[in-house]
C-alpha cells in the first residue's frame, strides 16, 4: 500500500513537472545538424496545424481576425515547445484549446451543425502530436492520466454546454489518442526487450572472456609448473647430494647446502600452491590458505642471514594479530625488498623496522650501498618486476609505498598500511 502511494505521488509530481526537460534517447553529443532538423520538423507540423486551424476558426467563430490568429498561434505553439519542455507543452496544448471551446459553446449566433466541437482542427493535431511525444518519455501512469484528463475535458464541455447541436468529437480524439498510446506502449516494450537482449549478449560476452581467461591461466600454470618445478627440483637434489659427492666438506658448507635444499623445497611447495590457485575457479575458504603472516618473519630473516645477508631487525608498538590480507601484503613487501637486496646489493647492511601503530602498520626496509657491487652491473640477468609488484600489493589496501635513495646513500622502501581498510 505504501509502495503504491509513493508511486502515485511520483506520477503526480511528474505530471505537473512543468520545467522538466525531454528524456535523452540518444547520445548526449547529438550533432547540431540533427537538432536543427528536429526543430525544422516540428515547425513544419506546427505550420500545417496553424494553416488548417485558421481556416476552420474563420468559418466557425465570429471573432475578429487578430483574435483568431492569436488563438491559432496559441494552439500550435506547444508543437514546437514539446522538444524543450514536454510536460509544459502538453498542459499548454490543453489550455490553448479551452478558448475555442468556451467561445463556441457560449456563442449565441448560429453555428453550422458540422462545426468541430469541442476541439478545433488545430487543437486536435497539436494535442495529439504533443501527447504522443510526451507519452514516449514518461511512465505509463503519467500518460494514462493525461489521456483521462483529455477525455474529461470533452465530457465537461458536453455537460456545461449541453444545448450544442454539434456532435462531440472528444470521443474521436480520445480514440485516436488511445490507439497512439497502444502503439507507443508496444514500441517501448520492443525497445526494452532489445535493450535486455543487448544486456544479455554483453553478459554472455563477459562470461566468454572470463572462461577464456581461466583457460589461459590454466595454461600458464602448466607452463610455469613444467619450467620452474623441473629446475627447482634439480637444485634441491643437487644441494642434497653435494655433501656426499664432495669429501671433507666443512660443517658451514654442509649447512649452506642444506639451507639451499630447504629453500628450494619451500619454493616448490609455495609455487605449487599458487599454481593450484591459478588452475582453480572455485572460491572456497581454503583456496588462499595457508599463507605466510608476520609471525613467519623470523624464518624469513633466518633464511636471508643464511644467504649471507647482514640483517638487523626491529619491532615496535603493540604487536597483535591483524587481518590476513594486511599481514600477507606486509610479509610479501618485506620478502621482495630483501630479495632485491640479495640480488642487487650483495654485502650491504640491511635494516628491517616494523611498527604497529594504533591505526597503521608501518614497514621500512633499508640497505646501505653494496661494497661488492659498487660500479658493477647486477649479477641477475633481466629486468625484474619487484617494485611494480610491491606497489600493486600496496594499492590493494590503498597503502602508501615509497622506494628510493636517502640523502645518506642508503636505499629505502617504506610502506604505511591503513589497518581500518584491511
Amino acid at each position: 500500500m505504501a509502495l503504491s502511494l509513493r508511486a502515485a505521488g511520483a506520477a503526480g509530481r511528474r505530471l505537473f513537472a512543468l520545467s522538466a526537460r525531454p528524456v535523452r534517447t540518444t547520445a548526449p553529443n547529438r550533432p547540431t545538424l540533427m537538432r536543427g532538423l528536429r526543430l525544422i520538423g516540428v515547425s513544419l507540423v506546427a505550420l500545417y496545424a496553424a494553416a488548417i486551424g485558421i481556416g476552420v476558426l474563420v468559418d466557425t467563430l465570429p471573432q475578429s481576425s487578430p483574435v483568431i490568429g492569436l488563438l491559432a498561434v496559441a494552439q500550435t505553439l506547444p508543437i514546437v515547445l514539446v522538444i524543450y519542455r514536454p510536460i509544459a507543452a502538453w498542459w499548454l496544448s490543453l489550455i490553448a484549446a479551452l478558448p475555442y471551446l468556451i467561445l463556441l459553446g457560449s456563442s449565441t449566433e448560429l453555428v453550422t451543425d458540422d462545426a468541430l466541437w469541442p476541439w478545433s482542427a488545430a487543437g486536435i493535431v497539436a494535442h495529439l502530436f504533443v501527447g504522443l511525444v510526451v507519452a514516449y518519455q514518461v511512465p505509463p501512469p503519467v500518460y494514462l492520466a493525461q489521456w483521462l484528463i483529455t477525455g474529461a475535458v470533452a465530457v465537461a464541455a458536453e455537460v456545461i454546454f449541453f444545448r450544442r447541436a454539434q456532435v462531440n468529437n472528444g470521443l474521436v480524439l480520445s480514440g485516436f489518442y488511445a490507439v497512439g498510446l497502444a502503439g507507443l506502449a508496444i514500441a517501448r516494450w520492443l525497445r526494452d526487450v532489445r535493450r535486455e537482449l543487448q544486456h544479455q549478449v554483453g553478459l554472455t560476452e563477459q562470461e566468454r572472456l572470463q572462461r577464456t581467461t581461466l583457460e589461459e591461466r590454466a595454461r600458464i600454470a602448466r607452463e610455469l609448473h613444467d619450467v620452474v618445478a623441473h629446475h627447482m627440483s634439480v637444485i634441491a637434489v643437487q644441494a642434497e647430494a653435494a655433501p656426499y659427492r664432495v669429501s671433507g666438506l666443512d660443517p658451514a658448507a654442509a649447512e649452506s647446502f642444506a639451507s639451499i635444499r630447504r629453500n628450494a623445497l619451500a619454493a616448490l611447495t609455495e609455487m605449487r600452491h599458487v599454481l593450484g590457485m591459478l588452475r582453480s575457479d572455485q572460491d572456497d575458504a581454503d583456496r588462499y590458505a595457508p599463507q605466510p603472516t608476520l609471525a613467519d618473519l623470523n624464518q624469513l630473516f633466518d633464511n636471508c642471514r643464511s644467504a649471507g645477508l647482514i640483517l638487523k631487525t626491529g619491532v615496535r608498538g603493540d604487536v597483535r594479530g591483524l587481518s590476513e590480507q594486511v599481514e600477507l601484503i606486509a610479509y610479501r613487501v618485506i620478502q621482495e625488498a630483501l630479495s632485491n637486496v640479495i640480488r642487487h646489493a650483495p654485502g650491504a647492511d640491511v635494516e628491517v623496522d616494523l611498527e604497529y601503530g594504533p591505526a597503521e602498520l608501518n614497514v621500512r626496509v633499508s640497505n646501505s650501498p653494496s661494497p661488492a657491487a659498487a660500479g658493477q652491473p647486477s649479477p641477475v640477468a633481466g629486468v625484474g618486476h619487484g617494485l611494480t609488484g610491491m606497489r600493486e600489493r600496496a594499492a590493494v589496501l590503498g597503502a602508501r609505498l615509497r622506494a628510493g635513495r636517502r640523502d645518506d646513500g642508503w636505499y629505502e622502501v617504506t610502506m604505511s598500511l591503513d589497518l581500518a581498510k584491511g
